[in-house]
């Protein structure tokens, strides 16, 4: 019978285990064996031997120890017991899972400049040296945006982010791996620029409570009733009455990310352009158009820089005084448009 081979083994750390396999050409193996040593010494401190087509065995955690190296051969049997040479002999370390995080940075933190100063630590306890790494810049949807040099020494592990854009979400990364291969890692850390101050600008606060799901936004956003009769809008029993009229706010008003956005009125059935909202990357028009029988629908036209795409509407006919909400969400810069007419009865209330 042929010789098996064992497959690499990178670095683990033995309080956590690990599964090793080989591979193996040849009659169908009804059987295999591991056999460990320390690779100093060479005696044997782990021999283990399992039926079963899989060639992999799971190393239990703490079997062996942390800044050793050890030695590894593989073994196969047929269906008639007869044994495979041992393979050569592989060599791996057992290491201490190193700690690899942004120094003062967490998850979900804000910061008000444009530029962002992050720094690396690393530690591993049996003195495991950083082969490379580099840092890595995503957009909220982690597309990746820049990547630093590489870096190949633990002696400076800082790094500066630089034209971080207001009222953005990124992700921050550093990834790598050590001298013997252990693969390095800080994962997809969460951040927010906000650079603006609130008190001069009017941005929308969005906080959700966790126990009710229910969200509450804030905004100093303020509308001024006109006086003279020439006015765009009308400001009333606190509503704002678009009848015929246009409201135009264009300045320090943002909604960044997903969202989901709801608007309700009367006296809906009507040619009109209801909505339009932009900004530096795409932008939305919601209209609506009543066809030769008498059935109305939405459009939604969004614009992404090259081309636009159309989401419609169920037709709708609605009374003047029936109550029509249109919401119109993004998800990952895809649109939905969904609308529901509440009936008014006679009385001027809602029909069950």
């Amino acid at each position: 019978m042929p010789k098996p081979q064992i497959n690499k083994i990178l670095p683990f750390d033995a309080c956590l285990g690990a599964v090793v396999s080989m591979s193996y050409i040849g009659h169908l193996p009804h059987a295999n064996r591991i056999v460990i040593y320390d690779a100093a010494t060479l005696r044997v401190v782990y021999d283990e031997t399992k039926n079963g087509l899989a060639l992999e065995h799971t190393i239990p955690p703490d079997t062996l120890k942390n800044g050793t190296k050890y030695a590894i051969q593989g073994q196969v049997f047929d269906s008639f017991h007869n044994a495979s040479p041992l393979s050569d002999k592989a060599y791996f370390y057992c290491l201490a899972a190193p700690s690899f995080y942004f120094k003062d940075i967490q998850n979900e933190d804000t910061f008000h400049s444009a530029s962002l100063y992050a720094s690396l630590v690393y530690e591993q306890e049996n003195g495991e040296n950083i082969d490379e790494f580099r840092f890595y810049l995503y957009d909220d949807l982690r597309n990746l945006l820049t990547e630093s040099e590489t870096f190949f020494t633990a002696e400076n592990m800082n790094y500066a982010y630089r034209g971080l854009t207001d009222d953005r979400f990124y992700y921050l990364r550093a990834a790598g791996s050590t001298v013997n291969g252990i693969p390095l890692d800080t994962g997809y850390i969460k951040i927010f620029v906000n650079y603006e101050n609130p008190k001069d600008y009017k941005l929308i606060d969005a906080q959700c409570n966790e126990q009710n799901s229910v969200v509450t936004y804030q905004t100093n956003f303020v509308v001024i009733n006109p006086s003279d009769t020439e006015a765009e809008y009308e400001y009333r029993d606190g509503s704002i009455n678009l009848i015929d009229r246009t409201l135009v706010y264009d300045k320090d008003f943002s909604v960044s990310g997903d969202f989901t956005l709801s608007i309700r009125g009367t006296d809906m059935y009507r040619n009109a352009v209801i909505l339009k909202c932009s900004d530096n990357i795409t932008s939305l028009t919601l209209s609506s158009y009543i066809y030769d029988d008498g059935q109305m629908r939405y459009k939604l036209a969004v614009s992404n820089g090259l081309c636009n795409y159309l989401l419609y509407s169920e037709p709708l006919a609605p009374r003047s005084d029936d109550i029509v909400t249109i919401h119109i969400r993004r998800v990952h810069f895809v649109y939905q448009l969904k609308c529901f007419v509440e009936k008014q009865s006679a009385t001027g209330g809602e029909q069950p």
